[in-house]
């Protein structure tokens, strides 16, 4: 679709601002607590039921903590009260049409023809009769070359990864054709800040859920978009610059 718009922008010559989501990793240290990251990772997927360009939709956990996290997402993941957004009980709605809902769907199929491990997926509960619902997903140890890997979804579906160092991390959070967004948990709030600035990402969270500050930039880097919005650069992008110069006047 920014393709498109690009293309429609090019006759006249228009300038364009596009943010055109992402596929965006959360990075788990192995001194993470882990009740605290699951509570992250979960808020980073789940919520609006991943229907948000920012939705971290990767997640990197070390190798030490792995299985502690895969096990604390799970119960989450069951505790997960589906139903009627208007509800105040309801913790994840449906998806916003049946052709989304849809699409989601033919993912779950491609994990099933690859042969993915699913920790949590719609076998695992019933969903209410009424609305576009996709069971909260999760699988793991998905390999980088799967489409669920390196696409964007834009559903309740979390890829996980084990990583063995920060390094390792870093390569493989990077290694995406997205940079929108990223997380970064650790119990050690510099070291994640510093691993965040090596991240590819044009807004990166550390110890943090997603809150994006109005006086901040939003937008990312590769397939997520060109041009920032909010803050004093998202005001920039309707400006143009000009220069008056000639000797200087008395």
């Amino acid at each position: 679709v920014g393709e498109k718009a690009m293309q429609a922008a090019a006759c006249g010559t228009r300038g364009v601002s596009l943010e055109l989501g992402g596929k965006s990793p959360i990075i788990v240290l192995d001194d993470a607590d882990v009740e605290e990251a699951a509570d992250w990772v979960m808020a980073g997927i789940y919520f609006n039921a991943g229907q948000i360009c920012s939705a971290t939709s990767r997640l990197l956990v070390h190798e030490a903590i792995a299985d502690e996290l895969h096990a604390a997402l799970a119960s989450r993941i069951d505790a997960l009260v589906l139903g009627d957004p208007l509800d105040a009980a309801t913790q994840m709605g449906p998806m916003t049409s049946a052709r989304q809902r849809d699409t989601v769907l033919s993912y779950l199929n491609v994990a099933r023809e690859e042969g993915l491990t699913a920790l949590r997926d719609g076998t695992h509960r019933s969903l209410p009769g009424k609305g576009y619902f996709v069971a909260p997903t999760l699988y793991t140890d998905v390999p980088v070359a799967s489409r669920l890997w390196r696409e964007e979804i834009f559903g309740p579906v979390l890829c996980s990864r084990r990583v063995a160092d920060e390094a390792e991390a870093i390569r493989l959070a990077n290694d995406c054709d997205f940079g929108l967004v990223a997380t970064v948990v650790s119990g050690d709030a510099r070291r994640a800040q510093q691993l965040g600035r090596r991240l590819r990402a044009g807004v990166v969270w550390y110890n943090s859920e997603q809150l994006p500050l109005v006086q901040a930039s939003w937008g990312g880097f590769k397939r997520s978009g060109i041009g920032r919005e909010l803050g004093p650069w998202g005001l920039a992008g309707y400006l143009e610059v000009k220069h008056i110069i000639g000797p200087v006047l008395d």
